[in-house]
């Protein structure tokens, strides 16, 4: 039987807004106090340093928090997986490109599949979530990265893409759930205009390309491959091999 996840808020009292999403989506919040006696998977909510502890034998997930968000992070999407056994991060295109939280993900996933190839996994999670904050959040194609040249001014890019506040502000979500026979299914959303997947998908991997190789390396190294939400999810399952 599921249970109503619980969130835990790292910074002093709960927000309202945090207080009532959380109820409106079948979870409860509290302050992340010491010996909080609560029951339920948990989900920390807290600055991205904190991303860690997110992932400690106790909790189930982490939520970038920041003052300056125009709204609630907290999403549908992860309070099911989380309440079904599953795990969830949140984080804002600018943490995410600050760090690399994919290996604590991965790691973590390899509690709910233990037999899954840990080296495949975290090869896709990386090329999807790289997807998601260059292409999906921040808009940017990869056709200048051919030449030393043509990857400083993609930097650059970059750059000044995160200098607007709010595509630095758009969120990437991971949620991992138990999938078939000892497998997992992985969900990667960006908050970008969405592109045509299957269309992708069907372009042949060109080994020698120095980019646009992300989603055929991700079906080359996955047990099956999908969209979503008009381009902006991309589903990944892995089953133990053999």
């Amino acid at each position: 039987m599921a249970s109503f996840p619980v969130i835990l808020f790292e910074g002093g009292d709960v927000p309202d807004s945090l207080a009532y999403r959380a109820g409106k989506l079948g979870a409860e919040a509290y302050p992340n106090v010491e010996f909080l006696d609560v029951a339920g998977p948990r989900i920390l909510m807290a600055p991205i340093s904190c991303l860690g502890a997110g992932f400690a034998p106790d909790f189930h997930g982490f939520i970038e928090y920041r003052a300056t968000d125009q709204g609630c992070p907290l999403t549908q999407v992860m309070v099911d997986a989380v309440a079904a056994g599953g795990l969830c991060l949140s984080a804002c295109t600018a943490s995410l490109l600050a760090c690399d939280p994919v290996q604590v993900f991965c790691a973590t996933v390899l509690r709910l599949a233990p037999s899954i190839d840990a080296m495949m996994v975290e090869l896709a999670l990386a090329e999807a979530v790289g997807n998601a904050v260059i292409h999906g959040n921040l808009g940017l194609k990869s056709d200048l990265r051919h030449s030393l040249a043509g990857l400083v001014e993609f930097n650059g890019r970059i750059a000044e893409q995160l200098r607007d506040p709010t595509l630095a502000a758009r969120r990437v979500q991971m949620t991992a759930l138990p999938y078939g026979d000892n497998g997992v299914e992985i969900q990667v959303s960006d908050d970008g205009d969405g592109f045509d997947v299957e269309h992708e998908l069907g372009k042949p991997l060109e080994v020698g390309a120095k980019s646009g190789r992300g989603l055929a390396l991700i079906r080359k190294v996955s047990t099956h491959i999908e969209g979503g939400r008009g381009g902006r999810t991309l589903v990944m399952r892995f089953l133990p091999a053999g």
